[in-house]
């Protein structure tokens, strides 16, 4: 025989959410959402930097490992030079003059590609979304579509 201590309030169906309700209920759930999208991009976050951290430490292992390999390719040259012939203090400038030759190709190659580090077209951008007109002395390194 079948309960019918629930009567009909077991069958009927529960009264249909307010419009206040579905708005609470929605703002709760976009909450939620930009909780959920804020925590993302925090772990994100935190993976990137301990990525960063580990990239950072091999280029550092690289770059003593090359240090390295020059100064013997320096010293094998300057060796070759004294074997050659030449004096040991003279040998030794022209390593030193070939080193600094070598640092100013760099710092010019280097100083060269400052300006792509400046944003240019992020923040032209974003004034064009703000509806500024970039000002030119904000930007010289700028570069023009």
């Amino acid at each position: 025989m079948p309960d019918d201590r629930l009567g009909a309030a077991a069958t009927a169906a529960p009264p249909a959410p307010g419009l206040l309700e579905r708005f609470a209920q929605t703002a709760r759930d976009a909450r939620r959402l930009a909780f959920d999208h804020l925590e993302l991009a925090a772990l994100e976050a935190q993976r990137a930097a301990d990525g960063f951290v580990r990239v950072l430490v091999g280029s550092l292992v690289v770059a003593i490992l090359a240090v390295s390999a020059w100064m013997a390719l320096v010293v094998g040259v300057a060796v070759w030079a004294t074997n050659a012939g030449l004096s040991v203090p003279r040998a030794l400038v022209l390593a030193a003059v070939a080193n600094v030759i070598v640092a100013m190709g760099v710092f010019f190659w280097m100083r060269k590609h400052l300006p792509e580090m400046l944003f240019a077209a992020t923040l032209r951008q974003l004034r064009e979304t703000a509806g500024k007109e970039p000002d030119d002395e904000d930007e010289p390194h700028a570069r023009q579509p």
